[in-house]
Formats: C-alpha cells, sequence, structure tokens
C-alpha cells in the first residue's frame, strides 16, 4: 500500500495540472472575448449626442410623440426641402387629433443665421420658414388660429451639406388673447392703414422691391392675421389720370394688386389671407399735374382689411 501511495497521487496532481491548463488557455481566452464584446456595444458620446437632437416633438397631457426628424432648409433659404419624413406625417395626424380639440395652440420657431441672406419679404429668414412650416401644417388638415409663429437666431445650426437640419423648433401654448391686447392690434391695424406700404411702379410695370423697413411692417402685418381671426391682407392697384394705349386704367391697377398678391404668395403667405383690388385714379395721393405727382399716383398700397 505504501509502494502504490505516490502512483495514486502521481494520478491526481495530473488530473488537478490538466485541469487548470485547460482552464487557463479555454475559459480565459473565451473570458476576454467576452469582456471585448460587451466594450464594442457601449453606446459612444455622439451616438447619445444624437438621440437629443431637437425634431418634431411634442407632449399632450401624458401622451408624448418624439422623432429627431425636422423639416429641412437649404442655407438662405425658407422652402422646404423634400421628401417630407414619415414620423413628422405621422406626427402630424398625431398633433391634429389632439390640437383641434383642445385650448393650446402650437407655436412654431423659425431658426436662422445672421450669416444668411435673407431673400424672403420677412424681417428675417426665421419667420418666413415658420410661415412656410405653418402653411404645411395647414396643408395638412391643422387648423390655422391653432398655429403662431416666432423667430430667433442661432449662429450654431447645425448645417449637413448646406442644409440646415434643426432649424424649426416647436412648442405647445396656452394663449389668449386679453381685451387689452385686442386693443393693441386694433392700434397696429389702425397705423399700418393710415400709412400703408406703398410700392411705386411706372407706366406699364410691375415690379416689386421691398426695402428692409416695408419687411418689417408688412411682418407686423402678418403678426396680427396670425392673432386676430378673419383679417386679411388688403392690397390695393392705383394709376395715374394717364390712360394706356391697350388696357384701361381699371385694368392696370387691378393687375398691379394682383401682382403683389402672387408674389407674397410665392413669398408663402397664404393666398385665402389676401385681397386684391383695383382703384384706377379714383384716388390719387398727389396731383396728375405733375411728372412727380403721376409717378405718386402710379402706387399698390398693402393695408390690413
Amino acid at each position: 500500500m505504501t509502494k502504490k501511495l505516490p502512483y495514486f497521487l502521481g494520478i491526481i496532481i495530473t488530473i488537478l495540472l490538466g485541469t487548470w491548463l485547460q482552464y487557463i488557455f479555454c475559459c480565459g481566452t473565451t473570458s476576454a472575448q467576452n469582456s471585448k464584446s460587451v466594450e464594442k456595444v457601449v453606446p459612444t458620446p455622439t451616438q447619445q449626442t444624437n438621440n437629443n437632437l431637437s425634431g418634431f416633438n411634442f407632449t399632450f397631457d401624458n401622451t408624448t410623440f418624439k422623432t429627431n426628424e425636422n423639416f429641412k432648409f437649404k442655407s438662405s433659404n425658407f422652402s422646404i426641402l423634400e421628401p417630407i419624413s414619415d414620423s413628422i406625417l405621422l406626427g402630424i395626424e398625431n398633433l391634429k387629433e389632439k390640437l383641434n380639440s383642445s385650448n393650446l395652440k402650437f407655436n412654431i420657431t423659425g431658426i436662422f443665421k445672421s450669416s444668411e441672406e435673407n431673400n424672403s419679404i420677412f424681417p428675417d429668414l426665421g419667420l418666413a420658414r415658420a410661415t412656410s412650416v405653418k402653411n404645411f401644417l395647414i396643408n395638412q388638415g391643422i387648423k390655422e388660429d391653432k398655429i403662431t409663429i416666432s423667430s430667433t437666431v442661432n449662429d450654431n445650426l447645425e448645417n449637413s451639406n448646406d442644409t440646415l437640419i434643426n432649424s424649426i423648433h416647436f412648442n405647445l401654448i396656452n394663449e389668449k388673447t386679453t381685451a387689452a391686447e385686442v386693443n393693441n392690434w386694433n392700434q397696429l391695424k389702425t397705423e399700418i392703414n393710415k400709412n400703408p406700404i406703398r410700392l411705386y411702379f411706372n407706366t406699364g410695370q410691375s415690379t416689386i422691391e421691398l426695402t428692409q423697413q416695408e419687411k418689417i411692417k408688412l411682418g407686423q402685418i402678418i403678426d396680427y392675421l396670425n392673432h386676430i381671426e378673419g383679417s386679411k391682407i388688403l392690397i390695393t392697384g392705383h394709376t395715374d389720370n394717364t390712360t394706356g394705349p391697350n388696357h384701361s386704367n381699371e385694368y392696370h391697377s387691378l393687375k398691379r394688386a394682383e401682382f403683389a398678391k402672387n408674389y407674397l404668395i410665392s413669398n408663402g403667405v397664404s393666398s385665402n389671407k389676401i385681397l386684391a383690388e383695383g382703384k384706377a385714379e379714383k384716388m390719387p395721393i398727389a396731383t396728375n399735374e405733375t411728372d412727380e405727382g403721376r409717378a405718386k399716383n402710379r402706387r399698390t398700397e398693402i393695408s390690413i382689411k
């Protein structure tokens, strides 16, 4: 028995040594590989940041709709780039169902960079972009009186291949017009109509070029429309007392008014918010006895109906 003891001890040591070597070369390697696999699926800071980008998001009571997709615009432009994301269209359907039956309003804030060139009729590209999105939402069935617009400048807007990714922000507001605010809007209407935007024309011509001051006044008119239900822009064409060789002054005055109307429509103003009429030579603001006076009478006026 004493002679067999070393033999059995040798067998036990061999088994233990084999087990240990198997763990080192097999299980240890597998554990390291699993550790590396876990490291690969940990989100990077960039991925986490992308999940926080602004998009078409809103919250109603306990219901939240969120997507990173947003309306897109080219730099220095206010036309919405197509196609519109399916997730945005789904969000609009959810918004329409809840917004039209609530007391809340959906505010659209257009964002722009100070370095962008503003070729719109609005005081800034933010308002132009917000108006474009507003018109799109109206066409999708959201009531016009449920939407307000605003603008802000942000020189850190994300830009990808000359495309602005998040130049629109959305939020729900509980806006009720007070009696004092109605009075303020009435005062604005009185001031605008007393001193309307005047666009001047040469005989037989129909061209428009707004100054920055006129853009600001037009922005005030559109702001009035956004707050006063049923209000409209009134565009009135006028002529001097010189009769053209082919058409009457009534024709020329109406054509000038319609040209200005189409110009506003092409810049995002809804066509059903504009009235156009021609007054011919019936409402002069200067004498028709001089060239200077006749030039002042050949005009189109933009006011509030």
